[in-house]
């Protein structure tokens, strides 16, 4: 697949060499940097002082020519040629113009200015020019007219940089590479080889690299603003957000008049700063307020900045504007998180379910999934997308066994075991009471071992997080709470052992896990004081009052023994 080089490589029209005037070399500056207009100003005040200028009338008769003026182009030219027949320049130009009606006449042109090129091979590379331009480009003939100019003159950089583009265009990307360098080794100012070198490590995914090349532009002019544009778009493109947003800062400030400022947006709004990113959203809707691509990124600001009512309304207003085939996964996700905050989880839920259709590969959205489902009291449901989150997320972190572990414990808690969820028709089933009886205790069994199942899930879980993350409280203290439940009654002490290790930790900040702290010691008294030890059973009530004076638990523990002495 053919690399493309980027927006900011600009091709090189004409470096001409000049022998006469300083102004000349402005003119084709302007030239080069397709500032027709600049351009056609200085060029028009030289021939207007000397019309037999050669080079101004060539200079002035390219500005024509790019800007679709080809008769006038062609009097510049003509007059050029009677000015100089010597001046090689002109022979290119009455060449470009006649190969739109005198391709014989055009060839003939070329040779002459071949012919008149002695020691500058600026004429030469027009033609290359010319002939890489063309609508299919013709490299070949590109590629020859480029070795005959780099013949006349192997050190001239415009044929080094223009020979590196016909490689790109054939694919040919290290060859490409040598080109730039040579370009840049015998014109260090011509930056579009540095632009060309780092699109080529840019699709390489070498974004050092790119980023170096560009560096070494805003090094040799700290004032070459699209520079700093680029090195915003390669930082956007490796998700180093707040250097592109810095990038792209100096870039806008020095040419306000881009209106280009999707991705300095994207980045401001990535990096999480979400009043500049607004501001520049608002003023372009201001501009144009039906263009769904800014109502887009502010209804994504409007949720991170918590602005669910008329965030929806952006998003509501979004949706009818953009065709179908263009709303993106995030389209759908944002949606569907704005309505989850909004307390609609049911459509939520939709939405999310449609950014799945959208693009499977997106396994956050089962995360979303999972809390719309138990905010809707949809435990089991709620349970299998957050398995799903934690089978699809790669590189997964204690925090997510965790999260797990907590979605097993909580669906193990809502579950209701004492109810039987069968319906049971007496009449169509002709069964006895004492069968229906028979079947209730079946499901109650059925349902109390279904609660042990993800009980037992959950513990195993935050053992694992108990192990990875030894110095947190969280897995120790999550057991305690799974084997409590399983331990209701608190017969065989499950729960001890891991309040216990818990507390170890809680105890190293009493304010800060003094909540906790209070859990351990209700459960550690109560505990003794069923195994009927009334030293430790005291011993915790007393610790618990420390912390909590009006616990009723351990006021009543202690009044007991009391009135029993």
């Amino acid at each position: 697949m053919k690399l493309k080089l980027t927006l900011f490589i600009v091709l090189i029209a004409l470096g001409v060499k000049l022998v006469s005037a300083q102004s000349e070399s402005d003119g084709f500056s302007k030239l080069d940097k397709k500032d027709y207009s600049g351009a056609k100003k200085i060029f028009s005040t030289l021939v207007n002082t000397n019309p037999k200028n050669a080079a101004a009338l060539y200079g002035l008769g390219e500005c024509y020519y790019f800007t679709g003026k080809t008769d006038s182009a062609k009097i510049s030219y003509l007059k050029g040629l009677d000015a100089s027949s010597s001046y090689a320049g002109n022979y290119a130009g009455m060449g470009k113009v006649s190969m739109l009606s005198a391709p014989a006449d055009a060839e003939n042109y070329f040779k002459d200015a071949v012919k008149k090129s002695k020691k500058d091979a600026t004429a030469i590379i027009a033609i290359a020019n010319y002939y890489y331009s063309q609508t299919p480009k013709k490299l070949d003939d590109a590629k020859r007219y480029i070795d005959m100019a780099i013949g006349v003159d192997s050190k001239n950089a415009s044929a080094y940089y223009l020979n590196g583009q016909i490689e790109v265009d054939r694919s040919n990307t290290g060859a490409a590479s040598l080109q730039f360098e040579q370009a840049i080794y015998f014109n260090p100012n011509l930056f579009e080889a540095y632009f060309a070198q780092s699109a080529i490590m840019a699709a390489a995914r070498n974004f050092p690299q790119a980023i170096e090349y560009i560096n070494k532009v805003v090094v040799i002019n700290p004032n070459y603003w699209i520079a700093y544009k680029y090195l915003g778009e390669l930082y956007y493109g490796n998700q180093k957000y707040a250097d592109a947003a810095k990038n792209f800062a100096i870039y806008f400030k020095n040419v306000p008049t881009d209106n280009d400022v999707t991705h300095y947006a994207y980045s401001l709004f990535f990096d999480k700063q979400y009043p500049q990113a607004r501001q520049l959203m608002d003023k372009l809707i201001r501009q144009n307020p039906n263009d769904y691509v800014p109502l887009r990124l502010l209804g994504y600001i409007s949720y991170e900045q918590k602005d669910y009512i008329n965030g929806k309304s952006i998003m509501d207003k979004f949706f009818t504007l953009i065709p179908s085939d263009k709303v993106m996964t995030d389209d759908l996700s944002y949606y569907g998180k704005m309505l989850s905050a909004s307390g609609k989880d049911s459509l939520a839920i939709v939405n999310y379910l449609l950014a799945l259709k959208k693009d499977s590969t997106q396994f956050q959205i089962y995360d979303e999934l999972a809390k719309s489902s138990n905010k809707l009291k949809k435990y089991d449901q709620g349970l299998q997308y957050s398995r799903d989150y934690l089978k699809r997320k790669p590189n997964q972190q204690p925090l997510d066994y965790y999260n797990l572990g907590r979605a097993y414990y909580i669906t193990g808690k809502n579950l209701n075991v004492k109810k039987d969820t069968a319906k049971i028709d007496v009449a169509k089933t002709k069964t006895t009471a004492l069968k229906i009886d028979t079947l209730m205790s079946m499901k109650l069994k059925a349902d109390s071992l279904k609660q042990l199942k993800y009980y037992t899930a959950a513990d195993s879980l935050f053992a694992k997080v108990e192990t990875l993350v030894p110095t947190s409280h969280l897995g120790s203290i999550m057991r305690a709470r799974v084997n409590s439940e399983i331990d209701k009654e608190t017969t065989l002490g499950l729960a001890k052992p891991f309040y216990e290790k818990a507390l170890t930790i809680l105890l190293t900040d009493t304010v800060k896990y003094k909540k906790e702290i209070i859990e351990a010691y209700s459960y550690l008294g109560f505990y003794y004081f069923m195994k009927e030890d009334k030293a430790n059973a005291i011993d915790y009530f007393k610790k618990l009052l420390e912390l909590d004076p009006e616990n009723v638990q351990a006021l009543k523990g202690i009044n007991y023994y009391d009135l029993k002495k």
